[in-house]
């Protein structure tokens, strides 16, 4: 049988399958590239809880207008938001798919600032995995709203926050802290500058009314 009959035949008995495995490549294809798309970002923060935090869009770049340094030179700075909702209760629906991401973001880095309610405040802190605030910014003026895993200084109580408050944020029992920097990110003028950025909202969450 010559080789364009063999051709025709395979085709004739195994089209459909051809035509399914292309379709299932290509969608894989196009999904990996939307996954893998960087989108612009100075500051990236996730938020993690267990409820809705507001009625309506959270906008950090509109609430915080020129608070952050424009670290990529793309004429804006632009901060980026992962939402997570994590309740206390692991065995509900998408909540094992939603702890991988929390742990994928920790793994992977991301995101830089961590908002989070008091839910997941207790789950995340006993993971070492949060920078101890001292060695970034002053904490002398902020007394009992600075929260301690052991003796280091690892979150800040964003409550009565006017920022918050302004944004329409339903609670204000929310938490800041600050993912651990990677051995020699402290030399990296990127990430120290968006370490500097985490700096800059965290400051600005902890002005009250």
């Amino acid at each position: 049988m010559s080789f364009k009959a063999k051709l025709e035949n395979f085709w004739y008995y195994h089209k459909a399958t051809v035509i399914v495995v292309t379709i299932v490549v290509l969608a894989g294809i196009l999904l990996v590239g939307e996954l893998t798309k960087q989108v612009p970002s100075d500051l990236k923060i996730s938020l993690v809880s267990a409820d809705s935090l507001s009625d309506g869009n959270i906008n950090f770049n509109k609430a915080l207008p020129g608070v952050i340094a424009d670290i990529d030179d793309s004429g804006d700075a632009i901060i980026t938001i992962e939402r997570l909702f994590l309740s206390k209760s692991l065995s509900e629906d998408n909540a094992e798919a939603t702890q991988q991401s929390l742990e994928a973001q920790l793994a992977n880095k991301g995101a830089t600032l961590f908002i989070v309610d008091r839910v997941n405040y207790d789950r995340l802190i006993k993971k070492d995995a949060f920078c101890p605030l001292n060695e970034l910014m002053d904490l002398s003026t902020y007394g009992d709203r600075v929260l301690y895993r052991g003796d280091t200084p690892i979150a800040l109580h964003l409550t009565g926050s006017k920022v918050l408050s302004d944004m329409k944020f339903l609670s204000d029992d929310l938490y800041a802290l600050v993912l651990f920097r990677r051995p020699g990110e402290e030399n990296d003028p990127v990430q120290v500058a968006e370490y500097d950025n985490a700096v800059k909202v965290i400051t600005e969450l902890m002005k009250q009314s």
